[in-house]
C-alpha cells in the first residue's frame, strides 16, 4: 500500500501547506514585498513539519492555519534580516512603541511607573513624587489686614521708637514689648543687658526669648547706630541678631522693620542722622526677607511725605513721633499681617 493511502490525513496537511505556501509567494511577488524568493532559507511548509516533529498536530488546539501564519512570520523575519531591517523599523518599531506605551500605562496604573519620565517630545513629566512635592509647596504668603488680637502672640523688640509704640498705641494691651531707650543692635546680644522685667526678676533679651515662645517677632532698631561703624558693619550685626532671634524663636514669623526716617530739617542739616544713610541701611535690611518666615515692612510708607521725609508736624524732635501718631504705625501694622494657611 502506498504512503498516501496509509497516511491520508498527513497527505492532506502537506497539500494544504503547499497551497498556503503558493498563495503566500504569489501574494508576496504581486505586492512587491518579496524581492528575492530564491534567498529563502526555510520554506513556509517547514514550520508545519517542525510542529509535527514536536508533537503539535493539525487536530490539536493549534490548527494548520495558525502554523502556516507562524511560518509566514518566520519568512517575514528572514526577509527583514536580509533587507537591512527596514520592515522591522517601520512596522516592528511601531508595534514596540505601542507595547511600551501599554506597559508604561500598566506601570502607572499599578503604581510602579518611574517617578519622573519624559513624554515623546522629551519634556519632563511629573511623577508621583513631583506631584506630591508640588502639592506640598505653600502658596506665596501675602500681607493681609488683621485685627488687634492678631498681636496676642507677638513680641516687639526695639529702641525708644518701639518704646513709644508701647506707651502710645493700643498694642500693649495684647502684645509683649522688649524695648529700651538707646538700645542698639550691637548690645542687643553681643553685650546683653537685663532690661526686661518679669515681676521682680530682670532678664536679658536672650533669656526672655529662651523662656517664652512667640508666633510673631517685630524688630525695629537702627537709628542709634547711625554714628557707629559703617553700613556694612551695621548690617553684619543686624543679620546676626535676626539669626539669633530665629534660633531662639524657631516657629515665629520675623518682621524686620525699616528704620523710620527723620524729618526734612534734620535730613538736610545732619551729616550722620539723615535719610540717605537710613535708606542705605534699609536696603540691606530688606535683603533678609525670604517671603516665608522673614518679612520686611517699612512704616515710612505711612509716616513720610512726598519727599520721603518724616512729616514735620508729626514729630516733636525731628526723630520721634508725637504720641497721637503712633496710631498710624499701629494701623500700618494691622494692614501688614501674615496669616499662614
Amino acid at each position: 500500500m502506498s504512503f498516501w493511502k496509509k497516511c491520508p490525513l498527513l497527505a492532506a496537511v502537506i497539500v494544504s501547506g503547499l497551497v498556503i505556501e503558493g498563495a503566500g509567494v504569489a501574494n508576496g511577488v504581486k505586492s512587491g514585498e518579496i524581492e528575492n524568493p530564491a534567498s529563502w532559507k526555510q520554506p513556509a511548509l517547514a514550520s508545519v513539519f517542525i510542529d509535527l516533529k514536536q508533537g503539535v498536530y493539525p487536530w490539536s488546539d493549534r490548527s494548520v492555519q495558525t502554523a502556516a501564519m507562524d511560518a509566514a512570520d518566520v519568512q517575514k523575519d528572514r526577509i527583514t534580516e536580509e533587507t537591512g531591517g527596514q520592515a522591522n523599523e517601520e512596522n516592528g518599531g511601531e508595534k514596540a512603541g505601542q507595547m511600551a506605551n501599554a506597559d508604561r500605562d500598566a506601570d502607572h496604573k499599578n503604581g510602579t511607573g518611574d517617578e519622573n519620565e519624559a513624554d515623546v517630545s522629551g519634556n519632563a513629566m511629573p511623577g508621583k513624587a513631583a506631584e506630591e512635592t508640588q502639592e506640598a509647596e505653600e502658596e506665596p504668603l501675602e500681607f493681609t489686614h488683621v485685627d488687634k488680637e492678631y498681636f496676642a502672640d507677638a513680641v516687639f523688640i526695639g529702641d525708644s521708637r518701639t518704646q513709644g509704640l508701647y506707651e502710645y498705641s493700643n498694642l500693649a494691651d495684647v502684645a509683649t514689648f522688649y524695648s529700651k531707650t538707646s538700645l542698639t543692635v550691637y548690645n542687643l546680644f553681643e553685650k546683653p543687658k537685663d532690661f526686661i522685667r518679669e515681676g521682680d526678676e530682670k532678664l536679658t533679651l536672650e533669656q526672655a526669648l529662651s523662656r517664652h515662645q512667640f508666633k510673631k517677632v517685630y524688630l525695629m532698631i537702627g537709628i542709634n547706630e547711625m554714628g557707629t561703624g559703617t553700613p556694612e558693619s551695621f548690617f553684619e550685626a543686624y543679620a546676626r541678631a535676626v539669626y539669633k532671634i530665629r534660633e531662639l524663636q524657631p516657629d515665629a514669623i520675623i518682621f524686620v522693620q525699616g528704620i523710620m526716617r527723620v524729618a526734612g530739617q534734620k535730613n538736610a542739616s545732619d551729616p550722620v542722622f539723615n535719610n540717605t544713610n537710613i535708606n542705605i541701611r534699609n536696603v540691606e535690611i530688606e535683603t533678609l526677607a525670604n517671603g516665608k518666615d522673614i518679612f520686611y515692612i517699612d512704616v515710612n510708607e505711612a509716616v513720610c511725605d512726598e519727599n520721603g521725609n518724616l512729616y514735620a508736624d508729626w514729630t516733636f524732635d525731628q526723630i520721634h513721633l508725637k504720641a497721637k501718631y503712633y496710631q498710624v504705625w499701629e494701623n500700618f501694622l494691622m494692614e501688614h499681617g501674615i496669616v499662614k494657611k
